[in-house]
């Protein structure tokens, strides 16, 4: 799969790419591990242009009327950031394989408070939707674990099949971040070997379940070794963290952030949880040193992703395992459209042996920098991820995100760029940022490679489903907005865009009249509009119709028979199932008899002669086939070919 984004004026709003969805609601973090989050995600900050797919971030008001969880009322509320947030839920997923992107990262990479990151999700938890993460995020773990079994909605101790899972085995959404970005003034930070200053880039699994006891200090190194007390020092345990996590190039570990504690939510939280459904969760990761050169060139991240596999007989099993890879810009590299917008800094002098740059470069150009390996999970028990995923690429403006950590006593602490009084609280130069365009996060091209004959797309396969699971909880995946969504996704169609001509129609479609598109537009309305060919869509069928066209779990559900499948073949011979199924087919063809007779008869004593009887089930379809994503370009090699969705 890939997309090189190169149909300029595509546009991401829900309902129009069958590939991706731009978010268009608050990024509200109101529980105890909300981020801090000031932006409003508006669809219209996602589009396509000079070859890219740009995810902008700008000044911008947007009031709306939300609940208030702490007022328990709704009001009227206001944010000054508008931002992007472009994501494949429930539209492509896959499980495993390389993953490519070629980026610029945005804005000033000596202000901070930008927070740009390309991540990816597990199909369970829908991205800043509260509700759908909530004891879903971000656990993998499919054995059972007694201790922390409340803690996981979706846990292995439980038998029972609901919404087409498996029984026995925990499922989550856990979270996988290729890279986020941290800008900001520069200067060695502490704690980092080799030393890495602002700007840099998190490379994090985030996971759970994750470590209880004798856990790292933020902002420190583990203490991996000891103290008995001897000379003066009060005696100390060894820490516990993960071991043998690799880091090579300019990059360490991450002593800033080790994870989120998940513990007892408050009245006035979205979402709920006990004392016994509290559990930690894991961040493990890495920090990698960023250039200039990263804020103004195309550069390549990469993420290697292998799950696990059970081991068969005479093999041992695959812990998997997550590595990380950043090239260095190429001869020639595509540059920012207009140029880069800074005045290149005045780099201050620092020894070679302050960084861990490779004795000698890589022919290829490519940093491996960070690894981690499956068993190194293994003391909390949690797995390299098997879940089927998406891709989320977004920028987000958080108070958490290199804002000022002290500000003065006598500083108003607020964040609005055209208040004056709240330039003590902002970060140097954020507010100049994000003038002109300068912080568009743009992305040449996103690949997804997976090995010939391990091919593993879509949102809902076999073995690891969630469609079943997100229909039947589809109120966890929607805008808590009332009357505002009628489903977490709108059906992806093609066509009504205003147009002049057939070139405002894609290259493809056709600029026709309104009344012959629609049955409620007056045909002498003069409007006209795209009408679509049955391969585009979008409003002016600017992107390819891309649909799965290999079976998920549902489909396999419904050809082999559910009831067959998940309560008479486990339990039952096959000659008592055959008999089974045989007295049920008599059992109905006699109440239909019976029925209808009856009916005929209550007809004649009537006067009226009545027709065949209703059939006593009328059950109407599931729902509309819903358009998967797959279409995987399959070459030797497991490399994909370079066609646009």
């Amino acid at each position: 799969m890939s997309d090189e984004f190169e149909t300029s004026g595509r546009t991401f709003a829900d309902g129009h790419d069958s590939a991706w969805t731009a978010l268009d609601k608050s990024d509200d973090d109101m529980s105890s591990s909300g981020g801090g989050s000031l932006h409003y995600y508006n669809s219209s900050t996602v589009s396509t242009s000079h070859g890219f797919l740009n995810v902008s971030t700008h000044l911008g008001e947007t009031k709306w009327t939300g609940y208030d969880p702490f007022k328990r009322e709704y009001v009227n509320m206001k944010k000054t950031y508008k931002s992007g947030n472009v994501n494949g839920w429930n539209k492509f997923c896959f499980t495993g394989g390389i993953v490519e992107i070629d980026a610029i990262m945005p804005g000033d990479p000596q202000a901070g408070g930008l927070w740009p990151a390309m991540w990816i999700l597990g199909n369970l938890g829908r991205a800043t939707y509260e509700g759908s993460t909530n004891k879903i995020w971000p656990w993998s773990q499919a054995k059972c674990n007694r201790e922390l079994q409340r803690g996981q909605e979706i846990s292995g101790c439980s038998g029972v099949n609901h919404y087409g899972l498996e029984g026995g085995v925990g499922r989550g959404s856990t979270e996988i971040d290729v890279i986020e970005i941290m800008p900001g003034e520069p200067g060695f930070l502490p704690s980092t070997q080799p030393k890495v200053e602002r700007p840099y880039a998190a490379m994090t699994l985030q996971v759970a379940p994750g470590v209880t006891v004798n856990r790292p200090n933020s902002g420190q190194r583990p203490v991996l070794v000891g103290s008995d007390g001897t000379g003066g020092h009060a005696p100390t345990e060894p820490q516990t963290w993960y071991p043998d996590l690799a880091y090579r190039g300019n990059t360490t570990l991450n002593p800033f952030f080790y994870g989120t504690y998940l513990g007892k939510t408050k009245p006035e939280e979205p979402v709920t949880r006990t004392e016994d459904e509290a559990y930690q969760a894991d961040a493990v990761g890495a920090m990698h040193q960023m250039k200039e050169a990263h804020f103004a060139k195309v550069h390549t991240y990469r993420v290697e992703w292998r799950p696990g596999r059970p081991g068969g007989e005479g093999e041992e099993e695959d812990k998997g395992r997550i590595d990380w890879y950043v090239k260095d810009t190429e001869e020639g590299a595509r540059g920012r459209p207009g140029g880069y917008p800074y005045k290149k800094k005045e780099k201050k002098d620092v020894k070679n042996s302050d960084y861990n740059s490779p004795q000698t470069p890589s022919p290829t150009g490519w940093t491996h920098a960070f690894t981690i390996l499956g068993s190194s999970l293994s003391i909390t028990g949690a797995d390299i991820p098997r879940e089927p995923s998406y891709l989320i690429f977004n920028t987000a403006v958080s108070s958490t995100w290199g804002f000022p950590f002290d500000v003065p006593p006598t500083c108003k602490k607020c964040y609005d760029c055209s208040n004056p009084e709240c330039a003590c609280a902002l970060p140097p130069g954020f507010c100049d940022s994000l003038q002109g365009g300068k912080a568009s996060m743009l992305i040449d091209s996103v690949r997804v490679y997976q090995e010939p004959g391990m091919e593993n797309v879509g949102c809902d396969p076999v073995g690891m489903p969630t469609r079943e699971f997100i229909k039947g909880h589809e109120y966890r995946y929607m805008r808590p907005t009332p009357f505002v969504d009628k489903g977490p996704l709108k059906d992806v169609t093609g066509g009504g865009g205003e147009c002049e001509d057939d070139a405002g129609c894609g290259g493809s479609g056709k600029c026709v009249s309104a009344g012959s598109v629609s049955f409620w537009t007056p045909s002498n309305s003069g409007r006209t509009v795209c009408k679509c060919p049955s391969d585009r869509v979008g409003p002016h069928c600017r992107a390819v119709r891309y649909f799965d066209d290999s079976p998920g779990a549902y489909d396999y559900e419904l050809d082999t028979g559910w009831f067959l499948r998940r309560i008479a073949v486990p339990y039952l011979p096959w000659p008592v199932v055959g008999v089974l199924v045989a007295v049920g087919a008599l059992f109905v063809a006699s109440v239909g008899t019976t029925l209808k007779k009856k009916r005929m008869t209550e007809g004649v004593y009537r006067g009226v002669a009545r027709g065949e009887a209703t059939p006593m089930f009328k059950r109407g379809a599931w729902e509309v086939f819903d358009q998967r994503v797959s279409e995987m370009k399959r070459t030797a090699g497991g490399r994909s070919t370079n066609t646009n969705f």
